[in-house]
């Protein structure tokens, strides 16, 4: 199973992660995908761990601005991206530097952004 990288394909990649997944742990797009907030009645509850081109999006227009929240003051803050590279490897964005890997096994802890439609 290939995820996509693109913009809009974070969605449909959770999708397929948890549908591949099928496993009892958490893991970083169930727990995208598990969250809810609910805002003045309104609950939200269709989020999604984004693909890598949709954190490097945030990156460039959030974490730059200091918008956001994110962590990445310090070296290691690193955020799962929906995006494989290959069967055992998933694809992550540096919110430190704003470097993305390819490198890291999927047991590595890392932090994750639920997002919504993107």
């Amino acid at each position: 199973m290939l995820t996509g990288t693109a913009i809009g394909t974070g969605a449909g990649n959770t999708d397929l992660i948890i549908a591949n997944l099928a496993i009892d742990d958490d893991f970083a797009a169930k727990v995208c995908a598990d969250y809810s907030l609910t805002v003045g009645g309104v609950t939200y509850d269709d989020w999604f761990l984004p693909s890598k081109d949709e954190l490097d999006l945030m990156y460039d227009n959030l974490k730059v601005n200091a918008l956001g929240g994110f962590s990445g003051d310090d070296s290691g803050d690193s955020y799962w991206s929906s995006s494989e590279y290959y069967e055992f490897k998933a694809r992550s964005q540096e919110f430190s530097d704003g470097s993305q890997s390819a490198n890291f096994y999927r047991f590595i802890e890392k932090r994750v952004r639920p997002v919504r439609i993107f």
